[in-house]
């Protein structure tokens, strides 16, 4: 008898247990979620829609509907609940940028199960997996989505330069998210092999790219240049070289102009854009043409953080070239009238001083002036850092990061450069007044800005190790700032030790 009952328990438990399962499995089933695979945003501050409906159609409003990223379900990025938008536990980044929405306009929202997602002010971090989670009383379920940023970038700039009898052709872009593609061609189709490339982020997190290839011009004519992103979006530029291969059999006059035309083309391109970005650098601006202004390679910077990490930087006399004068409080540095005697042809990399600060950690930010009133400024002049101890003679070959310089140096006529490996020529006009610095140990980068117009030039990218102290040269006066400099009208004259 008791065996007999012990079966019989066991048997209405087994019972029991399959037709819970039933229905959780008809409740689950009778929940049916659906999402598209993805969606792409082609324009940062934009909005896209997210959609995600249940079916069969019906009336969702006394449901729970959450919106989470990866691995993030406790801190949405939207929640509704008790019919009502609850804004408690959102994720921040998303407080008042997530709404619900309609996917269609013969959509007739929670009452017909349609619970998608608007996401406002799209941005970089947006990029991603999202999951909806649409839940009731007597079922749930959830899917997903990816969410793809393809940001279009500015049409190439193209540059050209003379060497060693071959033409070095320079393309460079901004403004791209993610890292685009390059690619080289000669005629309509032929593919050239690629001589390097270098990338930077600006401050906004969207990519610069710079690509070079050298060439004969006598093999080819036309050369492209083009950069795609994820998205299938591409921009596209192109020189001409056939008027070139006459030039290159020994007749340097000739071949001069051709290039100080191209290049004064290009930088009377530069100026005009630089003006459009100063009048819309208040948001993000994306042109829809090729015909677009090659001032989006420069990023705009927040001065106001950068400056607050601001350090003191004084000027070590004892490290000083002798053919430099340094003022009495070490924040003034110009070249005396000896330096014209023993500077010899090309930029002098002897006229340097370093500071008496050096740095191992952390994140510190300097300001040097290069322009004084009464004084007319020269072009040249080198700002960067350096290894401590290193010391900077006048082969050019031994100033570069694998030997413990890194700078930004502006020669004169020949422009203002960074000396990556190999050079890496900058489309940067007018010259800067006011540069600043900022050496990042723990992101390992070493980033120029134009402090005066609040413009990101150019960042290297280092993992740096040890003491490293800054550096300054330039044939005319600078001055570091944030500091306390003479008071008797400091602009036009200062005590010098």
């Amino acid at each position: 008898m008791f065996l007999l009952c012990v079966c019989f328990t066991e048997m209405l438990l087994c019972v029991l247990v399959v037709l819970l399962y039933s229905q959780f499995t008809l409740a689950s089933d009778s929940l049916k979620v659906n999402m598209v695979d993805s969606v792409t945003v082609r324009q940062l501050g934009s909005s896209v829609v997210l959609p995600c409906w249940i079916s069969p159609p019906q009336d969702v409003t006394a449901m729970e509907v959450r919106w989470y990223r990866q691995n993030k379900f406790g801190t949405p990025v939207l929640l509704y609940q008790n019919q009502k938008l609850s804004t408690d536990s959102l994720e921040n980044s998303y407080r008042n940028r997530s709404s619900l929405t309609v996917r269609d306009a013969q959509s007739a929202g929670l009452k017909s199960g349609d619970v998608s997602l608007r996401l406002g002010d799209v941005k970089l971090e947006d990029a991603g997996i999202f999951f909806c989670y649409v839940s009731g009383d007597k079922a749930y379920n959830s899917g997903n989505m990816t969410l793809h940023v393809a940001v279009l970038g500015s049409s190439p700039v193209l540059s050209l330069q003379l060497v060693d009898g071959q033409v070095n052709v320079t393309c460079s872009s901004c403004g791209w998210y993610p890292q685009p593609t390059v690619k080289w061609t000669s005629g309509s189709t032929t593919p050239l092999y690629l001589g390097g490339s270098f990338d930077r982020k600006d401050t906004d997190g969207l990519i610069c790219v710079h690509s070079w290839v050298l060439l004969s011009p006598s093999d080819h004519h036309l050369v492209s240049c083009s950069f795609s992103n994820t998205a299938g979006d591409e921009r596209g530029g192109a020189v001409d070289l056939q008027n070139i291969t006459q030039f290159t059999g020994g007749a340097a006059g000739p071949w001069k102009a051709l290039f100080v035309a191209v290049l004064l083309a290009l930088l009377a391109a530069i100026a005009v854009g630089i003006f459009i970005y100063k009048k819309y650098k208040s948001g993000y601006v994306q042109t829809k043409t090729d015909e677009e202004d090659p001032s989006a390679a420069i990023g705009c910077a927040n001065m106001d953080a950068l400056r607050k990490d601001a350090v003191n930087i004084t000027l070590n006399r004892s490290k000083a070239h002798a053919d430099l004068r340094i003022n009495v409080e070490g924040k003034v540095v110009r070249d005396s009238n000896a330096a014209d005697n023993n500077r010899g042809p090309g930029f002098p990399y002897f006229l340097t001083v370093p500071g008496i600060n050096s740095f191992s950690s952390g994140r510190v930010y300097w300001e040097v002036g290069l322009t004084v009133p009464c004084i007319e400024p020269k072009q040249k002049w080198l700002i960067g850092v350096q290894k401590d101890s290193n010391v900077l003679s006048n082969n050019k070959a031994d100033l570069v990061p694998s030997k413990g310089f890194w700078f930004l140096c502006s020669d004169g006529e020949n422009g203002i450069h960074v000396n990556t490996e190999p050079e890496l020529s900058l489309p940067i006009r007018p010259t800067p007044e006011v540069v600043g610095v900022l050496l990042d140990f723990e992101k390992g980068e070493l980033s120029f800005f134009n402090a005066k117009e609040s413009i990101h030039l150019f960042t290297i990218k280092h993992k740096f190790q040890g003491e490293i102290e800054p550096i300054f040269n330039q044939e005319s006066e600078i001055r570091l700032l944030f500091l306390s400099l003479p008071s008797a009208n400091p602009a036009c004259r200062g005590r010098w030790g």
